[in-house]
């Protein structure tokens, strides 16, 4: 007895019709006949009692009929569940990392989703020009590890807060505020904030251009790239302002935390309408995670 023969009976039982079978299967009559037909010789029990005009169910047959169909429908369930765990472990999923943060709560559910999914992959993309709720909605990545201003509240994304992370000012070594345990931002004040298209800029609801102007806080041109903008603070050229983890170190800057500005949460961000299986999955380990 084959999954063919099985779907050809549960179908003329259904229907009791021969033709009828045939256009549900699409197939053809004859091919159906010869289906229950090979069935019921395999059996070696009559199915149907057959006439010119109609189709009708053996004694034998209606009970065949009643325990087969919850079965197929049992096999059918176990097969696409089956299918689904398959192209979970075959998933690749394109992961966007910030780099302002220690990765610990990341890379703890990376490595259980690796356990989990062994021939999964999960591609990590770096900073990139376009914004991060543009690259989620548009597909170009399934998840991001973000800052959650980056995630509109009225936008189809959802964000799963992971930490908290706080502001600092990033200054040269020999820059005045380098002498500085901890600062506030009328400490700030005469010195040259130097942005880039990032983070502090990305958070309009955090301070406004009226707010530093209005404790002297110099502003200089926008750079176009984050690095650019760092290579200008290490050349001494002025101070930047990050939301970063506190072991987060960066090369020849000197980091003070800025006590003014409230923490900003970092997590998962994710386009539910586009995520695949295994990239919800990797949301949930996440939260087992998180709880851990």
């Amino acid at each position: 007895m084959n999954t063919m023969q099985i779907a050809c009976f549960l179908e003329v039982a259904h229907h009791l019709s021969f033709a009828r079978a045939a256009e549900t299967l699409y197939s053809s009559q004859p091919v159906v006949s010869y289906q229950i037909k090979s069935l019921e010789e395999e059996l070696g029990i009559k199915l149907f009692t057959r006439s010119s005009r109609s189709v009708v169910l053996t004694e034998a047959g209606t009970y065949l009929y009643t325990r087969l169909g919850p079965i197929s429908r049992q096999l059918g369930e176990a097969v696409s569940v089956a299918k689904a765990i398959q192209d979970r472990e075959r998933a690749v999923i394109q992961l966007l990392v910030r780099r302002l943060t220690d990765y610990s709560s990341l890379t703890k559910t990376i490595k259980a989703f690796s356990e989990l999914y062994p021939t999964a992959q999960v591609d990590i993309f770096g900073p990139s020009n376009d914004s991060t709720c543009k690259l989620l909605l548009t597909g170009e990545i399934q998840l991001a590890f973000c800052y959650q201003y980056e995630i509109p509240p009225h936008s189809r994304l959802k964000f799963l807060p992971l930490k908290k992370v706080g502001y600092y000012v990033l200054v040269n070594q020999e820059h005045p505020l380098a002498a500085f345990k901890q600062l506030a931002l009328p400490d700030l004040s005469g010195h040259k904030l130097i942005l880039a298209d990032s983070e502090l800029q990305k958070n309009s609801s955090l301070i406004s251009v009226h707010d530093l102007e209005a404790h002297g806080i110099l502003l200089s041109p926008i750079y176009g790239s984050f690095d650019g903008m760092l290579l200008t603070v290490e050349a001494g050229a002025g101070f930047t302002i990050l939301p970063c983890g506190d072991k987060k170190r960066f090369s020849g800057l000197v980091k003070i935390p800025l006590r003014d500005l409230p923490r900003t949460a970092i997590g998962l961000g994710w386009n539910p309408a586009a995520a695949s299986p295994a990239a919800l999955d990797f949301v949930e380990l996440a939260k087992k995670t998180m709880k851990n």
